[in-house]
């Protein structure tokens, strides 16, 4: 997910519209989300009675990547994921008014923790917030309800019913719009395109699948690695070295979520 969202970058600061990134990605996904059920004869994997949980989760799903890619545009992917982990903390959170999960008073100070890593690198009392810090804000709190809502169809639905709706609404609803802001692509950012396609598809496939096997609470601090994976190729393809008070943010934000694992750990 990580590389996918350095892909985004690129694409982004070369003024394309990510609506438009957003609807050739869809585009190009369903053909392969429509030959896996042919060549596996499982057409039943398309029929769904969730409709409405369905909707919902397209809608969290189209503005997640709409406002966190948008935000890229001018913020460093570094400091922009650093600001995104704010969503492993809320549904932490979440997980117990939604799911009854316990979390006890370490877990909680954690996410409190956690929280404060997330204002460090904002720096709030600076003057310096920009209107894409709050863009990554909204983009977390939409990637919380795709992966909450998810978690609540795979109850009932297979990883790939929930993938083949979120899809097909996304190409849905971006195809329409992008009418309006669509512009030519010369065959390398197309590839490109393509790629984001692909690492969004198997990024896709290994959260909804691990968030059906886990707890919310265990599972969500493993995705602090992608602070790592941000700052390395934000280095090392846009030439960004986050400052001073991202990395003390970046450090604030992952000991208290290695810290939630070390808890959980102890607990079991």
């Amino acid at each position: 997910m990580s590389s996918m969202d350095a892909v985004a970058k690129l694409l982004v600061e070369a003024n394309y519209s990510v609506i438009q990134m957003l609807a050739i990605r869809g585009t190009i996904l369903m053909p392969l989300l429509l030959a896996w059920v042919i060549v596996r004869g499982e057409s039943h994997m398309i029929k769904t009675r969730q409709v409405g949980r369905h909707a919902l989760r397209i809608l969290f799903g189209i503005f997640a990547p709409l406002l966190f890619f948008q935000s890229l545009k001018e913020l460093p992917l570094a400091d922009a994921t650093v600001i995104f982990f704010i969503s492993p903390f809320v549904m932490t959170a979440l997980s117990v008014p939604l799911f009854k999960e316990k979390v006890g008073i370490h877990r909680w100070s954690a996410i409190f923790i956690g929280f404060a890593g997330v204002l460090i690198v904002m720096q709030p009392t600076s003057g310096l917030l920009q209107l894409e810090a709050f863009m990554v804000l909204g983009a977390s709190l939409c990637y919380c309800g795709v992966m909450l809502t998810g978690r609540v169809l795979s109850r009932t639905e297979t990883t790939f019913t929930i993938i083949f709706y979120s899809n097909l609404g996304l190409v849905l609803v971006s195809g329409i719009v992008s009418i309006f802001y669509w512009q030519p692509m010369p065959i390398s950012d197309l590839g490109l395109v393509v790629l984001m396609a692909l690492l969004s598809l198997a990024g896709n496939i290994c959260l909804i699948r691990s968030f059906s096997l886990g707890e919310v609470g265990v599972i969500t601090p493993f995705e602090y690695t992608g602070l790592l994976w941000a700052v390395l190729l934000g280095y090392f393809i846009f030439a960004d070295f986050p400052a001073l008070n991202v990395w003390i943010g970046v450090v604030v934000i992952a000991g208290s979520g290695l810290y939630m694992i070390y808890r959980e750990n102890m607990r079991r």
